[in-house]
Parts: C-alpha cells; structure tokens; sequence
C-alpha cells in the first residue's frame, strides 16, 4: 500500500517565484505515487495569493489556505500541519533555499523508521557576519539555559503523522517549530544539507523580527530569564553596599565625595535594574496575556474568486 506524502511550503511575498519553485519540489517527488502539497500564503500583499491559486487549480494534488493578514511563518506551518492528510508531513521553503532533491533521502529514513528527519545545515549561505553572530549567540544561550541543541537545525522536517498529531494537540497559541519537534524527542535521523541562494525575491526577516523571535523562543523554553532578576537584584545591593562603604570610609577620612555625586550614582544602578527587571517580567506576562485570550494564532479566509 502506498502512503500519502503531504508538503507543506508557507509562502509570503513569493509572487516572482512561487510557480517555478513548486514545479521544482514536486519534480523532487516523482517517484510518489500519492503526493499532496499545501501552499499556505501568510498574508501576501504582492500578488502571491493569486498566483497560488491558479497553480491549485492547475494540479489537483496542490492544495492552497489563505491568511487574512500575515501571521508569520510559525503560523503558517501550524496551519499546513493541522491542514495535511499524508502519512508524513515534509515542511520547506518556498524560496527553495531547502533543496527538494533532499525530500526522497528523507522519505527513505522515514520508511526505515525514523518518526523525525532533521536536514542540518552545513553553512548559513551568505549571512552577513553579524546574522551569524547573533544566530549563535541565541543557540549558545538556548542550549545553556533550555538545554536544548539546535545548532544548525532547520524548518526542513519530515514527520511522521504520529509527530502531526502530536504537535496540532499542543495548547501552545505562539509556537516555535524547531524547539517542539527536538523537545518531543521522537526517534530522528539527520541529514546534513547546504543552504542554497535566493535566485529570485529577498529575505523578508529583518533584525528586529530576529531579535524578537529569538526573545520569544528563549522564554518559551526556560525561565532562566525570569530566576535572573534575583541575581541582578544581589549583584546591585552589592553595588551598593560597596558604595556605601566607600562613601563612609571617605567621610571618616574627611575627603567623602559630593552628596549629589553618590545619589545619583545609587539611582541609575538601582533604577536601570528594576527597568531590565520588570521588562523580563513583562515580557512573561505578555506570553501568558497573549495564551489566556484563547485566540486563534492564524484566521484562514477563502480564496479571491477574481484569480480562480
């Protein structure tokens, strides 16, 4: 009996690409009888929505869902995940920078029984120095306080549909994709793959969207940030028990500093770490707003009619 093999590509922005590039990732699938691939378009403002729709109407194994804005592309792939019928489910890029020729070596870990199959990056393509820095920094800081390694680990999975379900169950509304899949802890196999170049569009993640992601994912797996504070608050009343006695030393000494010198110096230390402090607290507390709301992470609308 054959199985079913889901594809599941989040698009945003793609228009100048998206039709060449699913040609290329179905190519990778020939040799499956029973292929389904879901485009989900996360809220495409140049045209891409219409474009995916054409294409679903060309090829009946291609499947398309529509955001009313951009959700972002956690979302998206939550989204093709819940949506995907296969026995597996293999989630890459649209931009092609996850190369499609890798889909049958994955499909073949998978029917050896691997419930997971992880392709690995190599090299980072051609990221600025200051991307990769950052890129390991939050990786070392995840691995030391979540104790989670994801050097080098990518969206590029295969999972199994027992993997599928497990992750649509979670009651998690902001979701990142990577640290739930290595957290599950299914059986996995790795391959390791070179990131490939854009040949057509440009990258749509700023660094301020890094920064925040990486903020978010840091706090949904530990909260070391949160046992943090307690360390800033003893390392000022250090700082400040040293001040003091300094300042009393001196004015036994007869050479005690200006009044208006110490003071101030007391509170920047002591006003700078309460605003750091209740920043990470708010931070926190914005994660459990956001979850106690119940809302949806995604609204799906229909297609326009006027590009079917």
């Amino acid at each position: 009996m054959s199985s079913l093999i889901s594809l599941v590509v989040p698009a945003f922005n793609e228009v100048l690409s998206i039709r060449r590039n699913v040609t290329v990732i179905l190519a990778a699938t020939d040799g499956e009888p029973e292929v389904e691939l879901i485009l989900v378009d996360d809220g495409s403002t140049d045209g891409t929505t219409a474009e995916i729709v054409r294409i679903a109407a060309e090829d009946p194994r291609i499947r398309s869902l529509h955001f009313t804005r951009n959700f972002g592309k956690e979302a998206a792939i939550h989204a093709g995940l819940a949506e995907s019928k296969g026995d597996c489910a293999i989630v890459l890029d649209a931009d092609l920078q996850h190369p499609p020729e890798l889909i049958p070596e994955m499909i073949r870990h998978w029917r050896s029984g691997f419930a997971v199959v992880e392709c690995v990056k190599i090299d980072r393509g051609r990221e600025s120095w200051l991307a990769k820095s950052f890129a390991r920094v939050f990786y070392w800081v995840l691995g030391r306080f979540a104790g989670m390694d994801l050097r080098d680990h990518s969206d590029f999975k295969l999972l199994d549909r027992a993997v599928v379900e497990f992750y649509h169950a979670l009651p998690e509304r902001r979701r990142f994709f990577r640290g739930l899949i290595y957290w599950a802890g299914y059986p996995t196999a790795r391959i390791p793959f070179h990131v490939a170049e854009r040949e057509l569009g440009v990258t749509r993640w700023s660094r301020l969207n890094l920064l925040r992601y990486a903020i978010d994912n840091l706090t949904s797996f530990s909260s070391v940030p949160l046992h943090m504070i307690t360390f800033l608050g003893t390392v000022t009343l250090a700082i400040g028990m040293l001040i003091g006695v300094s300042s009393l030393y001196q004015k036994l000494m007869g050479v005690a500093l200006d009044g208006f010198t110490t003071v101030n110096l007391l509170l920047i230390i002591i006003g700078g770490s309460l605003m750091i402090a209740l920043g990470i607290i708010g931070h926190y507390v914005g994660r459990l707003y956001d979850e106690i709301k119940g809302r949806p992470p995604y609204l799906l609308k229909a297609p326009p009619r006027d590009a079917q």
